[in-house]
Formats: C-alpha cells, structure tokens, sequence
C-alpha cells in the first residue's frame, strides 16, 4: 500500500512547544499537554534522520561490507520566517520560540515591547518541542536548539532564516493536523518606509542587512540525559550602505581603530508592527569592501558582535 492517503509533498509545516516547568527536559511537551505554535514558514528543509555510526572492524577473516550501529539519532529542520511583529505592542511575536531556542529570554516586564537577551548560564535556556509534518509523516524533534539570521534587502521582505537541532523523537503515519496562522502579521518589505539602519547613532542608506547568531549546537549522552545544547555563538554580519561623506561616517578609520560602537536595525513603525535588533557597545567593523548598487556606489561592511555586547531582540 502506499504511504499515508492524500499525500501532498507541499503539506508541510511544523508546530513548537517549548518547556514548561513541570516538564523534564528533552521531553515530548506536545504529548504531555503542552500547547504548541504553528510557525508560519518559507522553504522548509527537514533532515529527518541523522546518526552517527559505529564500525564495528570485526576480524572475521571476509572482505566487504560491515554490519554498523547507528546511535545518537537527531533532526535538523531549516526555513525563513516573514519578519514582522506580533500586531500587538507588549505582545510574543508569534515566532518567540525559535527566538528563546537561540538562546534568548522572553521579557514582557516593559510594559509594551517584549525583550530578548543572550541567556548566559546553559541551565536557564530554553528548548522546544517540535512537530513537523514532511513527506506524508509526522516527525519529532525533542530538546531543541536553533540558530538564527535576521536578513533584509531593499524591495524585498525581510526574514529570519532559523536552523533548528534535536533529538529524534519518532516518526509517525496519520493525516496532517489543521495547523492555525492566524497569529502571524502581513510582513512588509525592507525600505525607506519602514527600516532604519544606524552605526554608532549615525543613520545610513542601507541596501541590505544580515546577521547571523552563528550558535554552535552540540549533542550530547550520557547513561542518564541525552540532550542538546548551544556550545558558543559568535555574531557576525554584513551591512551595504550607499556610501555616505567620510566627513559623515568613515568606516576605514572604526576598522583600523578598532572602534567598538552601537547600531540598530529597525523594521516596522507602528505599535505591533516593530522588531529591533540592536548592541549599544559591542559593533566592531572587520572588514569594509566596495560595491555597487543600480549605479550606486556602496560599502559592504562585515562586522562582529563581541562577547559581553551581544544583540538584543526587541518588539514593540
């Protein structure tokens, strides 16, 4: 017989619940009552099964293949999430998990924004849950981790490119689920209307933005806990700017300089509309490059994040 009836290879989507307190780590949040969030995807890629493998190099006398034992079963799952807010000021964007995943907090102690801070101490992040349909299956990720990119060019909508790691939960045959975005905002694109670019409170004409968290995510067991964890991270980036007067900005002398200084990208201007990602002293330039944009001439400008500044996620 054929796999799951009304199979649609483009029926795909996942859902994430992240712990609670009175769950153990690692665990099925979903299956023990937790409510999980449909995430609003773009290009979801799934590798469904990932083991390493044990060669055994038996002395037995025979040539040819080996009888292996695979152990340490996880998922990887990867996308782009439309960045924009939650249409609430004060309000979780619909997306938080992935954000608390990277290893951030979930504050709402402002009264209207919410904000996101490098979590320092392991115990205290987070992970989640995750169910995901692919291929006609359902498929567990547990104790997941992620690793995000906040990315936008001009004219096109901006995104947080995510990659989630966990461990391998099961897999599942049954139909689909209705899953519910009501949640999630209509994005808007990256321009003059709605995003700011500054470097150290200077303001520029930017034509793109990326940064990337860069969390390296590890998996580990033991006879008691197999779990994942974010090992290190190391923020870095690119900004192109419409190249402004050195008299206004003059990036050649913050790289030789070794400036550490702030920026911020902004997205969005109403209340619930506005998400923010911002260190006030820890922007270092580390390389500045020319280029080119519709006769344009731009900087390309890579940049680091260093320890003790890291970014901060804000939406209001």
């Amino acid at each position: 017989m054929s796999i799951t009836p009304g199979f649609r290879a483009n029926r795909k989507f996942i859902l994430i619940a992240l712990r609670r307190d009175e769950d153990e780590p690692s665990a099925d949040y979903i299956a023990n009552g937790a409510t999980p969030l449909a995430m609003q995807t773009k290009g979801l890629t799934v590798e469904p099964l990932i083991t390493e493998q044990i060669t055994r190099d038996i002395d037995d006398g025979q040539t040819g293949g080996e009888h292996v034992i695979n152990v340490g079963a996880m998922i990887k799952i990867g996308g782009m999430i439309e960045l924009a807010g939650s249409g609430a000021a004060g309000t979780p964007v619909p997306y938080h998990p992935v954000i608390e995943m990277a290893g951030f907090s979930n504050d709402t102690a402002t009264a209207g924004e919410v904000n996101h801070t490098r979590i320092l101490e392991a115990l205290e992040e987070q992970d989640g849950c995750v169910y995901f349909h692919w291929q006609g299956e359902y498929h567990i990720l547990l104790g997941g981790k992620s690793t995000l990119t906040i990315k936008g060019k001009v004219n096109e909508l901006p995104y947080v490119e995510y990659e989630l790691m966990g461990i391998y939960g099961g897999t599942i045959e049954g139909a689909a689920p209705q899953a519910d975005f009501g949640l999630f905002q209509l994005p808007a694109e990256f321009g003059q209307a709605r995003t700011t670019v500054m470097i150290g409170g200077q303001k520029l004409n930017a034509i793109s933005f990326e940064s990337s968290l860069n969390n390296t995510i590890e998996y580990t067991r033991g006879t008691e806990l197999e779990e994942m964890y974010i090992d290190k991270w190391d923020e870095k980036g690119k900004i192109e700017i419409e190249k402004p007067a050195l008299s206004t900005f003059d990036p050649f002398a913050l790289k030789l300089e070794n400036v550490l200084t702030s920026y911020n990208f902004t997205h969005g201007t109403e209340a619930g509309s506005i998400i923010e990602m911002t260190s006030s002293s820890g922007f270092q330039i580390l390389d500045v490059a020319h280029g080119s944009y519709k006769g344009k001439s731009t900087y390309i400008l890579d940049f680091g994040v260093i320890k003790g500044h890291d970014s901060r996620i804000r939406t209001a």
